[in-house]
């Protein structure tokens, strides 16, 4: 649930339903002087981006008035600079800034805000690094972000979550007018994880693949679309706790090939979240609570506590999930320590899945 400001306005929705609600506003004439655009999903950034490069201004005025900056390349000097002044041969100038996170001092801008400029439209695209071992994000505590609102808008973009990656592709094979077949959301779910760009692409490309015919079908993915993918820890969890040993080992490989990006204090950080949920799921229900007071105690969705959480409860019964805890408690500690002796990231995920699986 994020937060998506304009003017003084603020309400909490979903980033997809926030972005369609800017999107119809743009495509409605209604263009505020200033965007910020940020967060880890980079979909939503580029194609409000671009559907504001496409409405601000009528195409023959594009060549004089639209202007595009790199971050790494310009300061917020600059921009603020050619933000004030005023449009020659079009009746205002874009001003797009791009990875705007390449900026050093980007809250710099803020200073913009003290004089706006009717005739321009100034937008940051600040593309919030996926990377989890990455702190960098716009630091909401400064004036820039609090200002930001109040002059125009924000969109804050936050990464789909994984248990909902299938009914985000129905939804927008849906607004393309395509048709799936039963199982094809899955499909391409396993073959781009939650990177909303690369499955965009990838059913653009399916259309146009002859036969299509606007029916998505698993053949045509299967045959189309490349099947490597990048994982996450959400995912080894949810392996483990269905004990779906080919999966957890496939995900426990390709984290330890990758240890700079998916430390195994991060890995095991994660487990132990997903683990101890386990737990308190268990100790409510020997409470014999309901479902809702049980979704409260546990923090879990109820409609994700129904579906997995009663079948992970089986796998791991409660003297199975406190040995569970207990073992990557135990790992907690040899990853922040000397130890782990020799033993590289890789090997002690490797000896931490096969313990789990065992539990």
């Amino acid at each position: 649930m994020r937060i998506f400001e304009v003017g003084m306005a603020k309400q909490t929705q979903e980033t997809s339903a926030l972005a369609a609600q800017l999107e119809r506003e743009i495509l409605a004439g209604d263009i505020k002087p200033f965007y910020l655009l940020f967060g880890k999903e980079h979909f939503y950034i580029d194609r409000i981006c671009n559907l504001l490069m496409q409405n601000v201004l009528p195409e023959g005025e594009r060549d004089f008035g639209q202007m595009v900056y790199y971050g790494a390349d310009t300061t917020p000097e600059e921009i603020v600079s050619h933000a004030r002044q005023y449009p020659m041969m079009a009746s205002r100038q874009l001003i797009v800034v791009k990875e705007a996170q390449g900026m050093r001092g980007v809250e710099k801008i803020e200073s913009y805000f003290d004089h706006l400029m009717p005739t321009t439209v100034l937008v940051i695209c600040y593309k919030t690094p996926t990377d989890p071992t990455s702190g960098k994000n716009i630091d909401k505590r400064t004036k820039f972000y609090k200002r930001a609102g109040e002059v125009g808008a924000v969109l804050e973009c936050e990464q789909v979550k994984e248990w909902k990656i299938n009914g985000w592709i129905e939804d927008y094979a849906r607004s393309l007018n395509l048709k799936l077949e039963d199982g094809a959301a899955s499909m391409l779910a396993e073959a781009c994880g939650v990177d909303l760009t690369k499955i965009a692409l990838s059913i653009d490309k399916l259309r146009k693949v002859p036969g299509c015919n606007d029916y998505l079908t698993c053949a045509l993915i299967e045959e189309n679309v490349g099947m490597s993918r990048e994982f996450s820890a959400f995912e080894l969890s949810a392996a483990l706790c269905d004990k779906d040993a080919a999966k957890a080992y496939k995900i426990a490989m390709y984290f330890g090939e990758n240890s700079k990006r998916y430390p195994i204090q991060l890995v095991v950080a994660s487990l132990a979240s997903q683990f101890l949920k386990l737990l308190r799921y268990h100790a409510c229900i020997a409470d014999r609570m309901d479902e809702g007071q049980t979704a409260a105690a546990t923090g879990l969705n109820p409609f994700i506590m129904k579906r997995d959480y009663t079948r992970y409860a089986r796998k791991f019964p409660l003297k199975s999930c406190m040995k569970a805890v207990a073992t990557i408690k135990e790992f907690d500690y040899r990853g922040k320590s000397n130890a782990r002796g020799e033993a590289t990231d890789a090997d002690m995920l490797s000896e931490l899945v096969s313990r789990l699986l065992a539990c």
